[in-house]
């Protein structure tokens, strides 16, 4: 394995050392590699808010507090690498006592109640996206409150840009393909 330090769009690629192989051309496929460093699914922003506009998804209170709480040192948010999604959550009240589960991206998904412990399923993987317990919820909640957190998946964040040059066809079969694969060191 050699590491590339520059890439030129007409396809040529320079390495940082010399490759032990001769690699004709056609007949040769490059492949590459993205080192993450470690990564686990977190919780990156967790707060209410007495009303929301349904559509903003700030990552601070806007407007007051809500008059209820939850207690995230008692029972903070379980996410696993395996549900867990980058994504922005709004819990919003539809009573004193149960909730809609919103994300910005995915929708209204599920529904809960301070009673008892929230874990909507991710699709897919059917493993909860997180799960909020019932013994953090404080009273004091009312219709329109919101709790409101973000949560962040494990997974590394890579874009891809694709160039191809104007002319005739050169290549027939032009493909790529995307693998995402992590891995765990245990002791």
């Amino acid at each position: 394995m050699v590491q590339v330090s520059d890439v030129q769009i007409n396809g040529q690629l320079a390495f940082t050392r010399q490759v032990t192989h001769a690699y004709p051309y056609p007949g040769s496929f490059i492949s590459s590699a993205l080192v993450a460093q470690d990564l686990k699914a977190r919780v990156s922003v967790f707060f209410d808010q007495a009303t929301w506009d349904s559509v903003t998804y700030a990552d601070a209170v806007t407007g007051s507090v809500a008059p209820g709480t939850y207690n995230d040192i008692l029972a903070p948010l379980i996410v696993t690498n395996n549900g867990a999604v980058t994504e922005k959550w709004a819990l919003r009240f539809t009573n004193t006592t149960t909730f809609e589960v919103i994300g910005e991206h995915v929708g209204t998904i599920s529904n809960g109640n301070i009673t008892t412990d929230t874990s909507p399923i991710n699709p897919a993987t059917g493993s909860p996206y997180f799960t909020i317990k019932g013994i953090g919820w404080g009273s004091g909640w009312s219709v329109g409150n919101v709790l409101r957190f973000n949560t962040v998946g494990a997974l590394f964040p890579v874009w891809i840009v694709r160039t191809i040059q104007q002319g005739p066809e050169s290549v027939i079969n032009d493909k790529f393909t995307i693998l995402v694969r992590g891995d765990v060191d245990r002791p």
